[in-house]
């Protein structure tokens, strides 16, 4: 090669940094095009490869429902100071993933004529037996609210992460029964008199 050819080379060498590689290149340039091709060939003849059979990817699902059947859980009017109703809602984990988050309870809000939301008392437990519109054989385990007013709960437990509870499925189906009872505070003042609250809803939530 000539003296040109020789510079091109070795400002290839230096801009790749494989000096070996470059003196192959100048010594035998058709050598190792011919190589190049030789290899190729072979590859196509014997080549081979192995697939893995067909793979699916499916998500787990964190699913809860409950007995009411799509009524109200109370439906209370000419309350006085001091009166208080009970009842009682089975709420099921029936997910397909195995250890979820624990369920949470927290306000779904409600409509107040004025503050009447402020003197009703709110207890709510977790517990075993009865179901909705029955508490017949429940069995408190755990108070998860007691002492509120029905507005401090809904202040207060907003969503999951302020959410009340402790009940944790660790199978599934698993099933809780909350017992939630709701009494006029016997200090109500007589301005309450013909006050409501009115589309009260609570939800429970769970998350993986």
């Amino acid at each position: 090669m000539n003296g040109s050819s020789a510079n091109q080379q070795s400002g290839q060498g230096r801009q790749f940094g494989r000096a070996s590689v470059i003196r192959l290149l100048t010594l035998g340039a058709a050598f190792a095009l011919t190589a190049v091709l030789v290899v190729t060939s072979s590859r196509a003849a014997f080549s081979d490869t192995a697939d893995t059979s067909s793979s699916a990817f499916t998500a787990g699902d964190v699913e809860l429902v409950d007995d009411d059947s799509g009524s109200a859980m109370f439906t209370v009017t000419n309350m006085v100071p001091g009166d208080s109703e009970t009842d009682c809602i089975e709420v099921t984990y029936q997910g397909s993933v195995t250890n979820p988050s624990a369920v949470k309870t927290y306000s779904g809000g409600f409509t107040d004529s004025g503050d009447f939301a402020e003197y009703l008392n709110l207890t709510i437990e977790e517990g075993t037996g009865g179901g909705f519109g029955d508490c017949t054989g429940f069995s408190s385990g755990n108070t998860i609210e007691s002492g509120g007013t029905l507005n401090d709960f809904d202040t207060t437990h907003t969503n999951y992460a302020s959410g009340a509870g402790v009940w944790d499925p660790s199978s599934t189906p698993a099933s809780m029964t909350y017992r939630i009872t709701v009494e006029l505070d016997s200090a109500a003042p007589s301005a309450e008199a013909g006050e409501s609250v009115t589309a009260l809803t609570f939800t429970w939530e769970i998350q993986n």
